[in-house]
């Protein structure tokens, strides 16, 4: 009786995966793009998940850069994060991160209290000037990911930063 119900339940399984099909065929029969993975149920054919993750705003930088112990947004950075909150908000399946960092002096708890302040102010600019406050999440790194080792006041300046780093939902 066991060795009956062990040979009916390997059929199964190998009649399933017989009626399988590769991502090389589906994307060949429904005429979608081979480069993206495919969704089934949305729209002709699949849909190219990776038209989610083209495009940002046009702007060259996506950094700001903080001074020693602050976590105030300086003026120079407002129209670029402007046009990232403009950009957020004219596409409302776009998500955004902003990994934040501090320089290595202080102590860590310090430092991740003073990155997540920078995030939030961040957020909150983005926030203020249209993106929804759903697209936007803050990470406080801390001194844990230096951009640069050295122990010299240009190498901590390089270390006091924010990303803006996009994905979707």
């Amino acid at each position: 009786m066991r060795t009956l119900k062990l040979t009916a339940t390997l059929l199964a399984a190998l009649s399933i995966a017989a009626c399988s099909s590769t991502p090389e065929e589906v994307a060949g029969a429904g005429g979608a793009p081979a480069g993206g993975a495919l969704t089934s149920g949305l729209g002709n054919g699949g849909y190219d998940e990776s038209a989610l993750y083209a495009g940002k705003p046009a702007q060259s930088s996506s950094v700001v850069y903080f001074d020693y112990d602050s976590f105030s947004v300086g003026e120079k950075y407002r129209v670029m994060l402007r046009d990232h909150a403009a950009f957020l908000a004219g596409n409302p399946k776009r998500m955004v991160t902003i990994e934040a960092h501090s320089d290595e002096r202080g102590s860590n708890e310090y430092n991740v209290a003073l990155s997540e302040k920078r995030g939030n102010a961040m957020r909150d600019m983005l926030v203020l000037q249209g993106a929804g406050a759903n697209q936007v999440s803050v990470v406080a790194y801390g001194e844990e990911k230096p951009a640069c080792d050295e122990h010299n006041e240009a190498c901590y300046a390089k270390n006091r930063f924010a990303e803006l780093v996009y994905g979707s939902r």
